[in-house]
């Protein structure tokens, strides 16, 4: 039987926000259209799909793996949540896809997504949604 992992040593190795992602029968991750930024020609803005993609070392079985949508100017205003109950075994590292799907976006800013292992912080990946440049 495998030790557990400490939750307190767990880390976020990697994450992305794209059009696309999936994982092949081999286990090979596909991401698709990367992107940092979100364009808008008005707002509000409803954003139709974003994938989250992220990779975490040290989580456990049973673990709780949580990605929040917040605006960063915003404290305690979550747009979106997706949760996931850890399926792993702890000699490899967690993989994680989600969606987020017709988002609203009130105003122009920075938001981010913050990722959490049994509400710890693993880490936050940041993004802008801004005026579409004018052409």
């Amino acid at each position: 039987m495998l030790p557990q992992m400490n939750v307190l040593e767990a880390k976020l190795n990697f994450s992305f926000i794209c059009d696309y992602a999936s994982v092949s029968r081999e286990g090979k991750l596909s991401i698709m259209g990367i992107f940092e930024n979100i364009n808008a020609r008005v707002f509000p803005v409803h954003h139709p799909l974003m994938y989250v993609v992220a990779n975490a070392a040290g989580l456990n079985s049973g673990d709780r793996f949580t990605c929040e949508l917040v605006p960063e100017d915003d404290q305690g205003r979550k747009m979106a949540i997706i949760t996931s109950e850890v399926k792993v075994d702890s000699r490899r590292h967690f993989g994680f896809i989600g969606q987020f799907v017709n988002v609203k976006y009130d105003r122009p800013g920075r938001y981010l997504i913050k990722f959490y292992v049994d509400n710890k912080e693993l880490g936050v990946h940041g993004f802008i949604v801004q005026p579409a440049p004018a052409k």
